[in-house]
Protein backbone atom coordinates (compact mmCIF):
# COMPACT_ATOMS: atom_id res chain seq x y z
CA UNK A 1 0.00 0.00 0.00
CA UNK A 2 1.15 3.77 -0.47
CA UNK A 3 1.81 3.82 3.13
CA UNK A 4 5.30 2.96 1.97
CA UNK A 5 4.94 6.62 1.03
CA UNK A 6 6.29 8.12 4.29
CA UNK A 7 10.00 5.97 4.41
CA UNK A 8 11.05 8.33 1.08
CA UNK A 9 13.44 10.71 1.09
CA UNK A 10 12.17 14.22 2.27
CA UNK A 11 14.95 16.53 0.68
CA UNK A 12 13.91 18.05 -2.82
CA UNK A 13 15.49 15.67 -4.78
CA UNK A 14 12.45 13.18 -3.72
CA UNK A 15 10.36 15.75 -5.08
CA UNK A 16 8.69 14.77 -8.31
CA UNK A 17 10.15 16.59 -11.32
CA UNK A 18 7.31 19.15 -13.30
CA UNK A 19 5.80 16.90 -15.95
CA UNK A 20 7.35 13.58 -15.53
CA UNK A 21 6.27 11.35 -18.63
CA UNK A 22 2.75 9.30 -18.54
CA UNK A 23 3.31 6.38 -16.58
CA UNK A 24 -0.12 6.01 -15.89
CA UNK A 25 -3.17 4.71 -17.53
CA UNK A 26 -5.86 4.57 -15.34
CA UNK A 27 -6.88 6.28 -11.69
CA UNK A 28 -9.69 4.19 -9.62
CA UNK A 29 -10.45 6.75 -6.92
CA UNK A 30 -12.26 4.58 -4.25
CA UNK A 31 -15.58 2.60 -5.49
CA UNK A 32 -16.77 4.58 -7.72
CA UNK A 33 -14.83 6.81 -10.02
CA UNK A 34 -12.37 5.90 -12.77
CA UNK A 35 -10.83 7.91 -15.05
CA UNK A 36 -7.66 8.60 -16.74
CA UNK A 37 -4.26 10.53 -15.55
CA UNK A 38 -3.00 13.32 -17.28
CA UNK A 39 0.06 13.50 -16.36
CA UNK A 40 3.44 11.41 -14.92
CA UNK A 41 4.44 10.75 -11.24
CA UNK A 42 7.38 8.92 -11.20
CA UNK A 43 7.74 9.06 -7.33
CA UNK A 44 4.67 6.35 -7.18
CA UNK A 45 7.34 4.05 -8.35
CA UNK A 46 10.65 2.70 -6.29
CA UNK A 47 13.59 2.75 -8.73
CA UNK A 48 13.07 -0.47 -10.36
CA UNK A 49 9.41 0.27 -11.08
CA UNK A 50 9.92 3.42 -12.51
CA UNK A 51 11.76 1.85 -15.25
CA UNK A 52 9.50 -0.60 -16.15
CA UNK A 53 6.65 1.88 -16.34
CA UNK A 54 9.36 4.22 -18.10
CA UNK A 55 8.77 1.93 -20.86
CA UNK A 56 5.12 0.38 -20.55
CA UNK A 57 2.16 2.49 -19.18
CA UNK A 58 0.45 1.19 -15.41
CA UNK A 59 -3.21 0.02 -16.49
CA UNK A 60 -4.44 0.71 -13.40
CA UNK A 61 -3.15 2.89 -10.54
CA UNK A 62 -5.92 2.12 -7.33
CA UNK A 63 -6.08 5.49 -5.03
CA UNK A 64 -7.97 5.45 -1.53
CA UNK A 65 -10.55 8.37 -1.85
CA UNK A 66 -10.79 9.13 1.95
CA UNK A 67 -6.79 8.67 2.85
CA UNK A 68 -5.30 9.03 -0.49
CA UNK A 69 -3.34 5.91 -0.02
CA UNK A 70 -2.38 3.92 -3.33
CA UNK A 71 -1.69 0.49 -4.50
CA UNK A 72 -1.18 -1.14 -8.05
CA UNK A 73 -3.61 -4.13 -6.77
CA UNK A 74 -7.19 -4.54 -7.30
CA UNK A 75 -7.29 -7.28 -3.55
CA UNK A 76 -4.96 -4.74 -1.54
CA UNK A 77 -7.25 -1.80 -2.28
CA UNK A 78 -10.20 -3.68 -1.62
CA UNK A 79 -8.78 -4.93 1.82
CA UNK A 80 -7.67 -1.17 2.55
CA UNK A 81 -11.37 0.41 2.19
CA UNK A 82 -12.90 -2.05 4.00
CA UNK A 83 -10.64 -0.57 6.98
CA UNK A 84 -10.79 2.84 5.88
CA UNK A 85 -14.15 3.13 5.76
CA UNK A 86 -15.04 2.71 9.16
CA UNK A 87 -11.60 3.89 11.20
CA UNK A 88 -10.45 7.42 8.81
CA UNK A 89 -11.92 10.51 9.43
CA UNK A 90 -10.22 13.95 7.48
CA UNK A 91 -7.26 15.51 9.95
CA UNK A 92 -6.78 18.72 10.47
CA UNK A 93 -9.11 21.50 11.86
CA UNK A 94 -12.34 22.18 10.47
CA UNK A 95 -12.48 26.13 9.26
CA UNK A 96 -15.71 26.13 7.30
CA UNK A 97 -19.00 24.80 6.97
CA UNK A 98 -21.66 25.97 5.18
CA UNK A 99 -24.80 23.95 3.60
CA UNK A 100 -23.62 20.83 2.06
CA UNK A 101 -19.17 22.05 1.66
CA UNK A 102 -17.11 21.83 4.42
CA UNK A 103 -13.35 22.67 4.77
CA UNK A 104 -10.93 21.57 6.60
CA UNK A 105 -7.05 23.00 7.03
CA UNK A 106 -4.13 20.18 7.35
CA UNK A 107 -0.91 21.21 8.46
CA UNK A 108 1.81 19.51 5.98
CA UNK A 109 4.25 19.26 9.05
CA UNK A 110 1.20 17.73 11.19
CA UNK A 111 -0.26 15.01 9.17
CA UNK A 112 3.00 14.10 6.74
CA UNK A 113 1.61 11.26 5.30
CA UNK A 114 -1.69 12.32 4.31
CA UNK A 115 -0.53 15.58 2.91
CA UNK A 116 2.05 13.19 1.05
CA UNK A 117 -0.40 11.54 -1.15
CA UNK A 118 -2.90 13.61 -1.19
CA UNK A 119 0.07 15.88 -3.19
CA UNK A 120 1.37 12.56 -5.07
CA UNK A 121 -2.28 12.12 -6.72
CA UNK A 122 -2.73 16.23 -7.73
CA UNK A 123 0.84 15.18 -9.68
CA UNK A 124 -0.81 12.63 -12.11
CA UNK A 125 -3.46 16.22 -13.00
CA UNK A 126 -1.20 19.40 -12.45
CA UNK A 127 1.46 19.39 -14.75
CA UNK A 128 3.33 22.19 -12.54
CA UNK A 129 3.00 20.35 -9.28
CA UNK A 130 6.20 19.58 -8.24
CA UNK A 131 6.53 19.44 -4.18
CA UNK A 132 5.42 15.87 -2.90
CA UNK A 133 7.45 14.84 -0.28
CA UNK A 134 8.86 18.12 1.30
CA UNK A 135 4.55 19.58 2.64
CA UNK A 136 5.82 20.39 6.13
CA UNK A 137 6.44 24.20 5.27
CA UNK A 138 2.74 24.20 3.40
CA UNK A 139 -0.99 23.99 4.55
CA UNK A 140 -3.46 21.94 2.79
CA UNK A 141 -7.54 22.89 2.42
CA UNK A 142 -9.59 20.43 1.51
CA UNK A 143 -12.89 20.66 0.19
CA UNK A 144 -15.27 18.17 1.37
CA UNK A 145 -18.67 17.19 -0.02
CA UNK A 146 -21.03 16.14 2.70
CA UNK A 147 -23.68 13.93 0.31
CA UNK A 148 -25.62 12.89 3.39
CA UNK A 149 -25.43 12.81 7.29
CA UNK A 150 -23.22 9.41 6.86
CA UNK A 151 -21.10 9.99 3.63
CA UNK A 152 -18.61 12.64 2.79
CA UNK A 153 -16.42 13.13 0.24
CA UNK A 154 -13.16 15.02 -0.57
CA UNK A 155 -13.82 16.62 -3.83
CA UNK A 156 -10.75 19.09 -4.26
CA UNK A 157 -8.28 21.04 -2.04
CA UNK A 158 -5.86 23.94 -2.26
CA UNK A 159 -2.15 24.25 -0.33
CA UNK A 160 -0.30 27.58 0.17
CA UNK A 161 3.36 27.79 2.14
CA UNK A 162 2.95 28.68 5.80
CA UNK A 163 5.52 31.56 5.01
CA UNK A 164 5.28 33.37 1.71
CA UNK A 165 7.42 36.34 1.22
CA UNK A 166 5.39 36.94 -2.20
CA UNK A 167 2.27 36.87 -0.39
CA UNK A 168 1.26 34.09 -2.30
CA UNK A 169 -2.30 32.72 -0.53
CA UNK A 170 -2.29 29.73 -2.75
CA UNK A 171 0.44 27.59 -4.37
CA UNK A 172 -1.57 24.49 -6.09
CA UNK A 173 -5.19 23.87 -6.39
CA UNK A 174 -7.26 20.81 -7.90
CA UNK A 175 -10.53 19.62 -7.77
CA UNK A 176 -10.62 16.23 -8.67
CA UNK A 177 -11.14 15.19 -11.98
CA UNK A 178 -15.13 13.25 -11.19
CA UNK A 179 -16.29 16.88 -9.64
CA UNK A 180 -15.24 19.33 -12.20
CA UNK A 181 -17.00 21.61 -14.03
CA UNK A 182 -19.74 22.66 -11.01
CA UNK A 183 -17.55 25.72 -10.02
CA UNK A 184 -16.07 24.34 -7.36
CA UNK A 185 -13.02 26.05 -7.87
CA UNK A 186 -14.65 29.31 -7.44
CA UNK A 187 -15.07 28.43 -4.13
CA UNK A 188 -11.65 27.50 -3.22
CA UNK A 189 -10.10 30.54 -4.75
CA UNK A 190 -12.86 32.74 -3.24
CA UNK A 191 -12.14 31.16 0.08
CA UNK A 192 -8.15 31.87 -0.34
CA UNK A 193 -9.26 35.82 -1.09
CA UNK A 194 -11.56 35.74 1.96
CA UNK A 195 -8.44 34.47 4.26
CA UNK A 196 -5.81 36.78 3.26
CA UNK A 197 -8.30 39.74 3.82
CA UNK A 198 -9.29 38.24 7.40
CA UNK A 199 -5.48 38.36 7.33
CA UNK A 200 -4.84 41.59 6.69
CA UNK A 201 -3.06 40.75 3.20
CA UNK A 202 -3.58 41.44 -0.52
CA UNK A 203 -3.35 37.67 -1.63
CA UNK A 204 -1.96 36.27 -5.13
CA UNK A 205 -1.75 32.81 -6.52
CA UNK A 206 1.82 31.52 -7.18
CA UNK A 207 2.64 31.90 -10.29
CA UNK A 208 3.37 31.24 -13.34
CA UNK A 209 -0.33 29.97 -13.44
CA UNK A 210 -1.33 27.01 -15.77
CA UNK A 211 -3.63 27.89 -18.64
CA UNK A 212 -6.38 26.04 -17.23
CA UNK A 213 -5.33 28.42 -13.88
CA UNK A 214 -5.00 31.27 -15.25
CA UNK A 215 -8.49 30.92 -16.61
CA UNK A 216 -10.25 30.17 -13.44
CA UNK A 217 -7.99 33.16 -11.90
CA UNK A 218 -9.35 35.33 -14.58
CA UNK A 219 -12.85 34.79 -13.66
CA UNK A 220 -13.06 35.27 -10.13
CA UNK A 221 -10.69 38.54 -10.65
CA UNK A 222 -12.67 39.58 -13.22
CA UNK A 223 -16.33 39.04 -11.62
CA UNK A 224 -15.19 40.09 -8.36
CA UNK A 225 -13.84 43.81 -9.89
CA UNK A 226 -16.75 43.87 -12.28
CA UNK A 227 -18.96 43.75 -8.57
CA UNK A 228 -17.26 46.35 -6.57
CA UNK A 229 -16.77 48.55 -9.81
CA UNK A 230 -20.27 48.26 -10.60
CA UNK A 231 -21.91 49.09 -7.13
CA UNK A 232 -20.20 52.77 -6.76
CA UNK A 233 -21.10 55.80 -8.55
CA UNK A 234 -20.56 56.24 -12.34
CA UNK A 235 -18.75 59.49 -11.25
CA UNK A 236 -16.24 58.28 -8.51
CA UNK A 237 -12.77 58.32 -8.80
CA UNK A 238 -10.75 55.45 -8.28
CA UNK A 239 -7.34 54.16 -8.42
CA UNK A 240 -5.54 50.53 -8.83
CA UNK A 241 -4.95 50.69 -5.61
CA UNK A 242 -8.46 51.53 -4.72
CA UNK A 243 -9.82 48.31 -6.28
CA UNK A 244 -6.33 46.38 -4.84
CA UNK A 245 -7.58 47.09 -1.46
CA UNK A 246 -11.77 46.54 -1.95
CA UNK A 247 -11.38 43.13 -3.39
CA UNK A 248 -7.91 41.60 -1.57
CA UNK A 249 -6.54 41.24 -4.99
CA UNK A 250 -3.49 42.45 -5.84
CA UNK A 251 -2.48 45.39 -8.07
CA UNK A 252 -0.79 42.97 -11.06
CA UNK A 253 -3.47 40.96 -11.20
CA UNK A 254 -6.15 43.76 -10.82
CA UNK A 255 -4.67 45.34 -13.93
CA UNK A 256 -4.35 41.92 -15.46
CA UNK A 257 -8.24 41.44 -15.29
CA UNK A 258 -9.18 44.82 -16.24
CA UNK A 259 -6.82 44.52 -19.33
CA UNK A 260 -8.46 40.87 -20.36
CA UNK A 261 -12.03 43.10 -19.87
CA UNK A 262 -10.73 45.43 -22.04
CA UNK A 263 -11.26 47.79 -19.48
CA UNK A 264 -8.46 49.86 -19.60
CA UNK A 265 -8.09 52.90 -21.84
CA UNK A 266 -4.70 55.11 -21.82
CA UNK A 267 -5.84 58.82 -22.46
CA UNK A 268 -2.05 59.80 -23.64
CA UNK A 269 -2.40 62.54 -21.04
CA UNK A 270 0.20 62.69 -18.15
CA UNK A 271 0.09 62.63 -14.08
CA UNK A 272 2.20 64.71 -12.31
CA UNK A 273 4.85 62.01 -12.54
CA UNK A 274 4.95 62.13 -16.08
CA UNK A 275 3.34 58.94 -16.10
CA UNK A 276 0.19 57.81 -18.60
CA UNK A 277 -2.74 58.43 -16.82
CA UNK A 278 -5.39 55.50 -17.53
CA UNK A 279 -9.28 55.51 -17.55
CA UNK A 280 -11.71 52.57 -16.28
CA UNK A 281 -14.24 52.32 -18.41
CA UNK A 282 -17.52 50.75 -16.53
CA UNK A 283 -19.09 50.27 -20.13
CA UNK A 284 -16.44 47.75 -21.02
CA UNK A 285 -16.82 45.86 -17.47
CA UNK A 286 -20.72 46.01 -17.95
CA UNK A 287 -20.52 44.43 -21.58
CA UNK A 288 -17.94 41.70 -20.18
CA UNK A 289 -20.64 40.78 -17.81
CA UNK A 290 -23.31 41.20 -20.16
CA UNK A 291 -21.72 38.52 -22.73
CA UNK A 292 -20.89 36.61 -19.82
CA UNK A 293 -24.31 36.30 -18.14
CA UNK A 294 -22.56 37.30 -14.79
CA UNK A 295 -25.01 37.52 -11.71
CA UNK A 296 -23.84 40.41 -10.06
CA UNK A 297 -26.50 40.48 -7.36
CA UNK A 298 -25.72 36.66 -7.00
CA UNK A 299 -24.59 36.15 -3.22
CA UNK A 300 -20.95 35.24 -2.66
CA UNK A 301 -19.84 31.58 -2.90
CA UNK A 302 -18.05 32.28 0.44
CA UNK A 303 -20.43 33.10 3.15
CA UNK A 304 -17.53 35.15 5.69
CA UNK A 305 -20.02 34.56 9.19
CA UNK A 306 -19.11 30.69 8.55
CA UNK A 307 -15.59 31.42 8.63
CA UNK A 308 -14.40 29.32 11.66
CA UNK A 309 -11.59 31.70 12.88
CA UNK A 310 -9.11 30.37 15.76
Amino acid sequence: MGDSVSSKNDSSSANTSVADPRNVTTVVFGEEFEFDAWYGCSSYFSDEERKNYARNLLERLYVCSRCFKYTSKASEMGQHLIACSSSFSTPGKLIYQYNQFSIREVDGGKDKLYCQCLSLFAALFVDTKSVCFAVDRFKFYILIHHVSSKKEQAVGFFSKEKLSWDENNLACILIFPPFQGQGLGQILIEFSYQISILEGKLGSPEKPLSDHGRKSYLLYWCTTIAKTLLRIEHETRVSINDISYATGIQQDDVIEALQSMNAMQNLHTTDVGGKPTMTISRDRIAAWVAKRNIKLQAPSLIDINCIILP
